[in-house]
């Protein structure tokens, strides 16, 4: 079979209605002999290799002929046996769309196969072709006349082969991530591309190898919270210290275990200890050795099971803040006030940190996510990457941090205290009501609230109620803080779309949040930096004295269009608490009261 894909929705038979025969007075005969014509389908510019089947016996060693019409080159043709013949075909890039008739010559005769190729727009080819069972590899997919789309576009190789990622690169080029299942059939499979409605089928073009690539991982289980020594024992398997390993849970890659050493001791045995998170989810798990371009893949190779919980070490997670917006359209504002608590086990072994968090000035981009150093989130804490102006009335022009380069952990286990928690003070009692999330089991306390419910200036205490299996009742003093006093802007309204000459000095105003000295006073003007073309923002700590200025030259580092501004009253960290049973006694709440609005600069 050619490397060249050919491309076909269905296996099409013809059968004669005559005996096998010579074209005599009537001409070619049609399908003759129950001729097929193999595959159905064809994409414009390719060349690919065809099967003609007999019936009968109609061919001779003597030669064959085919055609399949104007813009269909026909490059060889190649008799087996009696029964059979192989054909290189080449299709035209601008040969006419449509079914074409093929013209079979034999040694008995010539006869018409009546649509037995369709010529298609859209084609595409792959590399590699075949792969084990029980292999995994990576799959290179070029289309061509070919629209595929990230997202929308999905590819399939049949039964028992496993597609577990397809990253669409572009319009025309797009690689899969493919394992052989330990139970796949061994020949020829066929191959789809799949963008929404729409099927492109390429028939024969993956091959199932009978030589079977296999492992056995040991043990077979591992309790939550564990670290064990395991053995994976090979067959066909070409280990070596550039070998991989990793754990996978419904066709993804899942990073609840680590694998903390990894030793090759032969090239079909390797050697290593992992640690399962205290936080993995309950189940079993399948695990891939990768080995330069071969992988092997091990179905349910372990199971992870239940492990104890030990409440000596919760965690606590609160806050209690309120959220402002001025609609741009109207100058309404909407507000939403909310309280949360969460009592959790901290992760163990602990997400791991990404590498950039440990390189942020050697220009490089530790982690691969794109973004060098304090261009990164990870480096948002560094002492290398200001993280902002500092008090009072100073100002500067940031990047904003990204997203990129989170690490791949499991959420913690969170526990019980009763059906509600409560934040006590003299001012009020903040009632907060139980959840459990029904996809990641998460058990949280909020309630929506009214401004009401935040009284300013304040120390709350936390309630529990307590629950059975969880967190009992206790009463733990002055540990949720609300910021000292309410604020509002004045001028500008930040709505109707305000607009201001970034060649001109910013002057705002606002009612004072009496924040210093106990909390932060904060506002910034967001927008994308001219200088990188990427999201940036000039931010200020101003004296919270009602009036602050942005200047021009601070503005002109913005690109002129719509932009946010956000202004915020807050106390970061509040004083350090736990529960008197756990040895984590350095939990820290947070509050704010934060407004955004809009303009536009020119």
């Amino acid at each position: 079979m050619s490397r060249i894909m050919i491309l076909s929705l269905s296996l099409l038979w013809l059968s004669g209605c005559t005996d096998a025969g010579g074209t005599d007075d009537k001409g070619a005969e049609e399908g003759g002999g129950g001729l097929e014509f193999w595959p159905p389908e064809a994409g414009r510019g390719l060349t690919f290799d065809a099967r003609i089947t007999s019936g009968t016996s109609l061919f001779s060693y003597a030669g064959a002929d085919l055609a399949l019409g104007d813009g269909v080159v026909v490059n060889s043709v190649t008799v087996l046996d009696g029964w059979s013949a192989t054909a290189n075909v080449t299709v035209d890039p601008g040969a006419d769309l449509g079914a074409r008739t093929a013209e079979v010559g034999t040694g008995e005769g010539t006869y018409s196969i009546p649509e037995a190729l369709t010529i298609v727009d859209d084609s595409f080819t792959i590399s590699p072709e075949r792969a084990r069972i029980g292999e995994s590899i990576v799959v290179e997919i070029l289309g061509q006349n070919t629209e595929w789309l990230g997202g929308t576009t999905w590819a399939g190789f049949g039964d028992d082969i496993e597609v577990t990622a397809v990253d669409v690169l572009s319009e025309t080029y797009a690689i899969a991530s493919v394992t052989v299942g330990p139970d796949a059939t061994p020949g020829q499979r066929d191959v789809t591309m799949e963008v929404g409605p729409d099927l492109t089928t390429l028939y024969g073009g993956f091959m199932v190898d009978r030589v079977a690539l296999s492992a056995v991982f040991d043990p077979t289980s591992a309790a939550q919270g564990e670290t064990v020594e395991f053995t994976i024992h090979g067959a066909g398997t070409h280990f070596s210290s550039d070998s991989e390993l990793t754990f996978w849970k419904n066709g993804s890659e899942n990073g609840d275990v680590v694998v903390d050493s990894l030793t090759v001791v032969d090239a079909e045995n390797l050697w290593g200890r992992m640690t399962v998170s205290n936080a993995a989810e309950i189940g079993f798990r399948d695990a891939m050795v990768v080995t330069d371009d071969e992988g092997v893949f091990m179905e349910d190779a372990f199971e992870v099971t239940s492990g104890d919980i030990d409440l000596e070490d919760v965690g606590i997670s609160l806050s209690f803040n309120v959220v402002r917006g001025i609609d741009n359209t109207t100058g309404a504002i909407t507000e939403s006030v909310r309280g949360s608590a969460i009592f959790y086990i901290p992760l163990d072994p602990a997400c791991p940190n990404s590498p950039e968090a440990y390189a942020c000035s050697d220009e490089e981009d530790n982690d691969g996510d794109g973004f060098t150093d304090c261009y990164d989130n990870d480096c948002s804490s560094d002492p290398a990457c200001a993280s902002g102006p500092q008090p009072y009335d100073s100002n500067g022009v940031f990047q904003t941090y990204t997203t990129g380069g989170t690490s791949d952990c499991p959420s913690p286990i969170t526990l019980g205290a009763g059906d509600y928690v409560w934040f006590e003070s003299d001012c009020n009692v903040v009632q907060l009501e139980k959840y459990v999330d029904g996809a990641s089991g998460m058990i949280y306390y909020t309630s929506d609230l009214t401004l009401d419910d935040y009284c300013f200036d304040q120390m709350y205490d936390l309630h529990t109620q307590g629950e059975d299996g969880g967190i009992g009742e206790y009463v733990i003093e002055e540990v949720q803080p609300t910021v000292p006093a309410d604020f509002s802007m004045i001028d500008p309204g930040w709505w109707g779309n305000f607009t201001h000459s970034r060649a001109e000095d910013l002057t705002y105003t606002w009612t004072p949040a009496q924040t210093y000295p106990d909390a932060f006073f904060v506002t910034q003007i967001s927008g994308t930096l001219v200088a990188t073309g990427e999201g940036g923002f000039v931010g200020s700590i101003p004296w919270d004295d009602g009036e602050h200025t942005y200047t021009a030259e601070e503005l002109s580092q913005l690109e002129a269009g719509s932009a946010t501004f956000v202004a915020e009253s807050l106390i970061p960290e509040g004083p350090e608490f736990g529960f008197p049973f756990s040895t984590i006694q350095n939990n820290k709440s947070s509050t704010y009261v934060y407004v955004q609005g809009y303009l536009v600069l020119e």
